[in-house]
Parts: C-alpha cells; sequence; structure tokens
C-alpha cells in the first residue's frame, strides 16, 4: 500500500471492480434519481408541512441572529432562501430538504473518493448512508437541523481532507467556515468537532497541519461566522444544563449504579439501532472481507477508524459523569454518520476475493433496501389514515383555511394557535400575517396594532374547550375572552379518508387588537370622569 504524505490512500481495490459502480456517472445518476423521486413523493403525499418543519416555518417571517434559544438559526436562514424562490410554500420545505440531503451525500463521495482511493469504494459507502436508520426512513418524515447538521459533517470532514492534502491559507479559511457553519447548524456539533480533531491528533502525519499557526485563520473564521449568533444566545438566558439534563435523565430516580447500567444500556441499543440496516447488510454481503492491518491503513482511514470509538466514548463520559440514561436516534449522528466510510475503510479490499462482486451485490442491496423504504412510505401515505393517531399528514387544513378567509372576518393581525403541528401549516397560508404557536413562541417582529387577534386549535385532539396553551398566553397578556362570545367548529375529512374526521375551532377576539394585546382605551375615554 502506498501512503501520500497528506494521508490519502492510493487505490488499492483490483482492476476489476464492477464498471457500472466504479463510473462517476453511475453514483450522480443515482443520487439525482433518488433525490427526484422522493421529491415528488413528497409534494404527492400531503400538501400539509411535517414534524419539525412546521417550528420552521414559524421562524422564517425575517432575518435575525436568533429564533429559538434550542435551535440555531441556519436552517432557517436557508428556509427564507427557498422561500424567496419558491414562495412560502410545502415545495420550498421540501425542496430544502433534498438540496441538502444531495450535499451530504455528494460531500461524502467526494471525501470517499480521496480516502477510500476508487470511485466504486467511494459510491458505495456514500449510498450506504441510506442505510443508517435516520436516513433510511426519518429524513423523509421529519429532520430539519438534523440533516443540517449531518450536511455539514460531511462538508467538515471534505474540508479536513483538503487542509491535510494541501494546507493552504485557504484551506485553513474553509475549515474555519465550516466550523463555524456547524455551530450555527446545531448545537451538538462539537460532539463531532472534537471526536474528529482527536482522532486527527494521533496520526503523526496531521499534527503538524492541526498544531500549526495557520489554524488560526480556522479559528478566527469559525469566531466570525458564528459571534453574531453568539451574542444573540448570550442575550437569550436559555438554561442548556436543565434542558439537556430532561432529555438525557430518567424521570425515576435509581441508584447511581442502577442509572449508569441503564445508561449503558441504552447506548448500546441506541447505536445498534442506529447502524442496524448496515449492520444487516454488511453482515450478509461482505461477509470473509478480511479487515486491514492497522498499520497498513493510510493516517485518514485510521481517523475514520477512530472517530466512531471517540464519538462514543463521549456519551460513555456523559453517562458515567452525569448519569445520562435516555438517547434519542439523533443524538448518535455526529459519531456514528461516519461509520460507512469507516467500514470500507477498515477492509483489505486487495485481499478481497471477488471483491468486486461483493460490492456490487452489496450496492445492489443498498438499492434495493432504498426501494423498499420508498414502498414504505407510500403504503403508509395510502393507507395510513385508518390507523394514524394524531393524523398530522391528513389534517383538513386547507377546509380550516378556507372557512377563517370566508366567515371567520379575520382580515389581517396574528393568529394564534395552541399547537405548531396547526400554526406551521397557517403560516404557509397566511404569508403576510404573524402566526404564532402557543407552546412554541419564537422572536418575531409586532404588528401593526391596528390589525385582529385570531385564535385558532385542533379540536379533534384538543377538545372543544379553550386548550391551556391558548388560556395561558391570553392570561399573560391580560387578554379576556368576549362575554357571551364562542368559538366557530369546522367540521372536515380527513384528506385520505372519507369516514374519519378532522375538527378545528377558530375564534377571532374583539377583546385584543392586532398584537394580540388588550385593546388600549381610546384617549377620550381616559379624559372623561
Amino acid at each position: 500500500m502506498t501512503v501520500i504524505s497528506s494521508g490519502v490512500r492510493a487505490a488499492r481495490t483490483p482492476a476489476a471492480t464492477a464498471n457500472w459502480l466504479a463510473s462517476p456517472l453511475f453514483f450522480w445518476a443515482v443520487l439525482a434519481l433518488y433525490l427526484a423521486l422522493h421529491l415528488a413523493f413528497r409534494l404527492w403525499e400531503t400538501p400539509n408541512l411535517g414534524k419539525n418543519d412546521v417550528q420552521e416555518a414559524l421562524a422564517a417571517y425575517g432575518w435575525a441572529w436568533g429564533y429559538h434559544p434550542r435551535n440555531p438559526p441556519l436552517h432557517t436562514w436557508l428556509l427564507m432562501a427557498s422561500y424567496s424562490v419558491f414562495g412560502p410554500s410545502t415545495l420550498a420545505h421540501a425542496a430544502l430538504k433534498y438540496v441538502l440531503l444531495g450535499a451530504m451525500y455528494a460531500f461524502a463521495y467526494l471525501s470517499g473518493r480521496r480516502v477510500l482511493g476508487t470511485n466504486a469504494l467511494a459510491a458505495t459507502a456514500a449510498i450506504s448512508l441510506t442505510l443508517l436508520t435516520p436516513f433510511a426512513w426519518t429524513v423523509h418524515t421529519a429532520l430539519t437541523h438534523t440533516l443540517l447538521l449531518a450536511t455539514i459533517i460531511m462538508a467538515t470532514l471534505w474540508a479536513a481532507i483538503r487542509l491535510t492534502t494541501h494546507g493552504r491559507w485557504l484551506d485553513y479559511a474553509a475549515f474555519g467556515i465550516a466550523i463555524g457553519l456547524g455551530f450555527l447548524a446545531k448545537y451538538s456539533f462539537p460532539l463531532f468537532l472534537a471526536p474528529l480533531l482527536a482522532a486527527m491528533l494521533c496520526q503523526r502525519a496531521f499534527r503538524p497541519v492541526i498544531l500549526n499557526a495557520r489554524m488560526l485563520v480556522a479559528l478566527s473564521a469559525a469566531l466570525l461566522v458564528f459571534l453574531p449568533h453568539g451574542l444573540w444566545m448570550a442575550g437569550a438566558r436559555f438554561d442548556f444544563v436543565t434542558f439537556l439534563a430532561n432529555k438525557q435523565h430518567s424521570e425515576t430516580v435509581h441508584p447511581y449504579i442502577v442509572d449508569v447500567g441503564l445508561g449503558l444500556g441504552n447506548l448500546l441499543l441506541g447505536a445498534v439501532s442506529f447502524l442496524a440496516p448496515l449492520l444487516l447488510l454488511g453482515a450478509i454481503f461482505l461477509r470473509g472481507a478480511p479487515r486491514a492491518a492497522w498499520a497498513s491503513l493510510s493516517p485518514w482511514a485510521r481517523t475514520l477508524c477512530l472517530l466512531p470509538v471517540f464519538g462514543l466514548g463521549l456519551f460513555v463520559f456523559d453517562v458515567v459523569a452525569f448519569r445520562a440514561t435516555q438517547f434519542e436516534e439523533r443524538y448518535f449522528l455526529c459519531a456514528l454518520l461516519l461509520a460507512p466510510l469507516a467500514l470500507f475503510a477498515a477492509f483489505d479490499w486487495q485481499s478481497v476475493r471477488q471483491a468486486n462482486v461483493k460490492l456490487a451485490a452489496f450496492a445492489t442491496s443498498v438499492l434495493v433496501a432504498a426501494l423498499i423504504v420508498l414502498a414504505g412510505l407510500s403504503g403508509r401515505a395510502l393507507i395510513g389514515n385508518a390507523s394514524c393517531g394524531r393524523c398530522l399528514n391528513e389534517m383538513a387544513i386547507s377546509q380550516l383555511v378556507e372557512n377563517i378567509r370566508g366567515d371567520s372576518g379575520f382580515r389581517s393581525g396574528t393568529v394564534i394557535a395552541d399547537h405548531y403541528n396547526v400554526a406551521g401549516n397557517l403560516a404557509l397560508a397566511f404569508p403576510h400575517d404573524r402566526v404564532i404557536a402557543a407552546n412554541y413562541l419564537v422572536t418575531l417582529p409586532l404588528n401593526d396594532a391596528a390589525g385582529q387577534c385570531l385564535l385558532v386549535w385542533n379540536a379533534r385532539n384538543a377538545g372543544d374547550a379553550l386548550p391551556l396553551s391558548l388560556a395561558t398566553y391570553l392570561s399573560d397578556r391580560d387578554v379576556e375572552l368576549p362575554v357571551g362570545g364562542h368559538p366557530t367548529y369546522v367540521d372536515a375529512p380527513l384528506l385520505r379518508s372519507e369516514n374519519r374526521m378532522d375538527r378545528f375551532a377558530y375564534w377571532l377576539l374583539p377583546t385584543a387588537d392586532g398584537n394580540c394585546d388588550p385593546i388600549a382605551p381610546r384617549p377620550s375615554a381616559l379624559l372623561s370622569p
């Protein structure tokens, strides 16, 4: 094996690798078809916004350094750019999703070509990302900031590889910009960055690159990118410690040893669940492929293999030091996203018998799995309304909007919904008004107080009574419901079912102004005795 100074592996696979895998055209054509099919499916599936997208729709009203302390603003900025092209619409959300997903696969492929040495290995490793559980299914039904984080992680890897290959001032700046964007994508980005730098520092060839005065350029670029939002966050005063503790700790108090046992068990279960399709197909189609000797791996191959170890090590520390017991699937992204690249980097492909056949069989299984997922998503869309619970994709939002526009008397101002699942979809229908979710408040400019205030809620889920979230919102602003008034109810069938009914309620408040604050007394009333 030949290792060049940059730590990028020279080609090691047999020349007989399947032509269709070795051609760059194969990867780009498959990627384009994959994205086009899923984009078309998403637009056919439902006009409603799905999970996570509804929250973003509530924030994308204007440019700001921050919107909600739980999430940084980069995805919202990109969504606003998509709105400028497609208008506030489901298409704008879907187009952004699949552009980001395509960029993630593209950066994985470009990085794989440099690290793995051949187009065939790079293409197979890149499309294997569809075998990671979040990208097999969840990405098509949810994920916004997590998808953006995955894209930035792959871009950061690509920038790091260029840094170790060339080491120019521009490469350091690009690496720093990628880091800054990572912090603007999701606050968990350090869970990838720290293991990446640690794994690189374990390679003698990379230490002069990392421990270099030019790294100040990268740090400066990262700081400049993140600083405005960082200053905004300092003023937001969000308690991340309590938030993370509530997310990761069990509600039941256990002895320390029990918490550690639960935490390590859930950590193992979560990691296996995250990798399950990849591990299954790898065990079937790559069985018997010999692992490469550690000393024979290139520095970048060793870095990729160390990354999941260091990444999961941070979670083990979290369990032992802070008694974390709960780990959501998306938490493993920073540690395990590069697992497909690491898997293919770890094999000694020169010693693999019929390597081209194994690669072709594995790649074919990945493509078949992707088609099965698409069929499963289609089946859920066609028959899921018979058994769905909240039925968010099936909500009769269009009928609600039609009634509000025709019968509510609402002309402009502020719409307040009980939940972001309703509010986010209404934000697309009323792009020139302010739409607020009472359970998810974001930083938005005030409207003209001369407007109106409209309450809306999902009465199918929340019941006919005013939901607690709306009652609390109004109480905090001293807005009183009109005496003798009542809401209007809208009953309509779910989108794909004539037998299951949806029910909404709306109520125009004459006691509140366009900012949903109490209507101020008229000046003449203030002067009267």
